[in-house]
């Protein structure tokens, strides 16, 4: 089953594992309690970056994205297993080239 994961126009399509694996990952890095909760709580689907920004603040989304533009590959360097590593650091680098393109949170007007 996949899972898929949207910054702004952006769609990151990765198995529900590694999808868990990385909201697992920025929920370890991030600073608010509540949206830790939240990111922990998704384990396939649809999740949209900009949701957590509508939520908890646009301040939440933007941590979201720098966690995955610092954290993420260093998280996946860090795989004890090999075959777990080669098979993460391609996928995360996917995901952080679309953080590095994310202009950042605009609420769109009602």
């Amino acid at each position: 089953m996949s899972s898929h994961l949207f910054i702004g126009e952006d769609c990151w399509n990765c198995s529900s594992g590694t999808v868990g694996w990385a909201l697992e990952t920025i929920a370890d890095n991030v600073t608010n309690p509540a949206v830790a909760a939240e990111l922990r709580e998704f384990s396939s689907g649809l999740i949209f970056v900009e949701d957590f920004g509508r939520t908890h603040g646009a301040a939440a989304a933007e941590e979201i994205v720098q966690v995955i533009r610092t954290k993420l590959r260093p998280a996946a360097l860090a795989e004890e297993k090999p075959e777990v590593r080669e098979y993460l650091v391609p996928i995360v680098d996917e995901l952080v080239e679309m953080a590095e393109r994310w202009r950042g949170f605009e609420v769109e007007a009602g």
